[in-house]
């Protein structure tokens, strides 16, 4: 885990870029109902327009939320501390990117919402479990790869 400033800088940067980029995948993919070639590509644009705010919630708001969270259910069981703070974090994160991706596409419409919450519904299941059984140990390993093994222990 990170230990500094520039390190949370970087893993954050890692998440944010394996999970936007799959988030938007996975949106395109239920909106068009088709997986094609050229669905990355446009997963690759709407990542550009999600990204940055991604990293914002994420540095600035989210990590401390979830840690301030994750202390009301002390455990010495990394499985379920990490579990429990990826939750928090999918539980702030959901609503607020599938908002935002909302915005984008309907605007600020009467729509708005009927679009919103059932993505929302949908988003939620699919970012908790691909956050926890493969972006999360993906960002993990690259981390570790990047910064050595004198993080591996923290």
């Amino acid at each position: 885990m990170p230990r500094n400033t520039f390190q949370r800088v970087i893993f954050t940067c890692l998440g944010v870029l394996f999970m936007a980029y799959t988030m938007s995948l996975y949106n395109k993919v239920l909106a068009s109902g088709v997986f094609v070639p050229d669905t990355f590509r446009q997963a690759g644009v709407a990542w550009f327009q999600r990204a940055p705010l991604a990293f914002v919630m994420q540095f600035f708001i989210v990590q401390k939320f979830a840690t301030k969270m994750c202390a009301r259910y002390p455990t010495d069981n990394k499985m379920l501390y990490y579990a429990i703070r990826t939750g928090f974090s999918v539980l702030l994160m959901c609503p607020v990117m599938s908002l935002y991706s909302n915005i984008i596409y309907v605007g600020l419409s009467k729509d708005l919402i009927f679009n919103w919450l059932p993505k929302m519904v949908l988003n939620w299941p699919f970012a908790f479990m691909v956050q926890i059984f493969l972006l999360g140990p993906w960002n993990r390993l690259l981390f570790n790869l990047i910064f050595g093994k004198a993080n591996r222990a923290g």
